[in-house]
């Protein structure tokens, strides 16, 4: 259950982020459900579905320059130790920024300066994964998949396996009939003592404040630890 397994970090009134537990009957303009109540009503995404929003210019979380409404999981794992966990979901870009460019599943760390193990973005089209083998790391970017269109169904997982040694983390994308997965390497010193946590939402990659926003639906989202 999502009011279990996930925190919201969104806006408040002045546009500033915040983070709040999550209720059954939480929603506000920028984290509600697909054609409930007086909210808006998409027909190209399911009803029900969890919309987030995030206007361009928003205020960012400390050691960010851009906005999110996102959800972060309430359950960490370190790498070093033994786990099988996995987040899956299916999401929609509903609306892009101006920068073409929405992250919208995370493996993060809680060390501030560059503690992003895995981003999932969609770009132009196009489904990235961003990775870094060492905390502190250049992120990396491997193309998954191309010509996904905006309210096309994306289904996507993260599967993190750990041992001793270092762990590995699967990621699984589809669309459009079309269907690619990568596996990347962490070694246990490259994140060694670091607390991670999935996340997964809207993290709009445009900082400025030009009228634009970004908005992503998730009608599916589901996360399991072993």
């Amino acid at each position: 259950m999502l009011t279990k397994d996930y925190l919201l970090q969104s806006f408040d009134g002045s546009e500033k982020p915040n983070e709040v537990t999550i209720t059954s009957g939480l929603h506000n303009r920028y984290f509600y459900s697909n054609c409930s109540g007086d909210k808006s009503c998409d027909s190209a995404i399911p009803a029900g579905a969890m919309v987030f929003k995030a206007p361009s210019g928003f205020g960012s979380t400390p050691h960010s320059e851009f906005p999110r409404v996102e959800l972060r999981a309430t359950h960490n794992f370190v790498n070093g130790s033994e786990f099988d966990n996995e987040q899956r979901g299916s999401v929609y870009i509903v609306k892009n920024p101006s920068t073409r460019s929405i992250i919208f599943a995370q493996i993060h760390g809680d060390k501030p300066g560059g503690s992003e193990m895995l981003k999932l973005r969609w770009e132009d089209g196009a489904i990235v994964a961003g990775v870094k083998e060492h905390y502190g790391d250049p992120e990396k970017r491997t193309t998954l998949l191309s010509g996904v269109g905006l309210k096309e169904k994306i289904d996507y997982s993260i599967k993190a396996k750990g041992t001793e040694s270092g762990m590995k983390v699967t990621v699984e994308a589809s669309a459009g009939g079309k269907k690619a997965s990568q596996t990347f390497d962490y070694p246990k010193q490259s994140w060694e003592g670091i607390q991670l946590y999935f996340k997964a939402g809207n993290y709009n990659q445009d900082k400025n404040k030009d009228g634009s926003e970004a908005v992503v639906a998730y009608s599916k989202l589901d996360v399991r630890y072993k």
